[in-house]
């Protein structure tokens, strides 16, 4: 088997292994493992994008009381190609790749470094427990700092659960106010039936408050969308 740095990489990646063969393996590719007859990263790297799936899911789920379609999206974001392999360009563990000889003096594409942090979760996840997987997980990925910088596309949600309730509609009526100059008010209607107002310096920004006040008026859209 081949020879790297475990100890460098555990600090890294604060978790020491139990099994070293494991974290070898994770950092495996399969362009090496073919030319020296190794165990490639490949099924590591499988098991671990499921469990880097769930860990997030759960995380969002836990924390997010909104619809399923925006905990996706957010999801997706979370775990996506060029946020693992930023995580792995930042902590250097890339450099630790054992590669192929078709791979000298070129830089690794981010689908290579993204499977890299999945076989690191996977090979974590044998050596252990699903709490130390998700450990290791969340300290490189903090979905509440994340969510907290993105804006919530507050009237995507408001939609979805329209949507929900068949023949349901939406409208927005959104003017200049004529009392306040260069003042924008927003007001959303469900079926007819007026749901909240809102007022900014923009439009855009109006109908994203007064689709949120809609949504925080959870009695009122339950009774019109029963």
């Amino acid at each position: 088997m081949a020879e790297i740095d475990t100890k460098k990489i555990e600090k890294i990646i604060h978790y020491c292994f139990k099994d070293k063969s494991l974290l070898i393996t994770a950092f495996t590719h399969s362009s090496y493992a073919n030319q020296h007859n190794e165990k490639s990263n490949e099924r590591l790297e499988y098991l671990g994008d499921s469990i880097l799936n769930f860990v997030i899911a759960r995380e969002l789920f836990n924390n997010y009381d909104v619809e399923e379609g925006q905990l996706s999206k957010w999801r997706a974001k979370l775990v996506n190609t060029d946020s693992l392999s930023k995580i792995i360009e930042e902590q250097k563990l890339d450099k630790f790749l054992l590669l192929g000889s078709s791979f000298k003096n070129q830089n690794l594409a981010k689908p290579i470094k993204e499977d890299l942090f999945e076989s690191i979760v996977g090979a974590i996840y044998l050596d252990s427990s699903i709490d130390k997987a998700s450990r290791f997980i969340l300290r490189f990925i903090d979905p509440k700092a994340s969510i907290k910088k993105a804006e919530i596309d507050y009237k995507s949600l408001l939609q979805e659960r329209v949507q929900k309730k068949k023949g349901a509609n939406l409208v927005y009526f959104t003017y200049e106010d004529p009392m306040v100059a260069g003042e924008f008010c927003s007001e959303v209607y469900i079926n007819d039936f007026f749901v909240a107002r809102s007022r900014s310096l923009n439009k855009k920004t109006a109908q994203l408050e007064c689709a949120k006040l809609a949504l925080e008026n959870e009695k009122l859209l339950d009774k019109i969308l029963k």
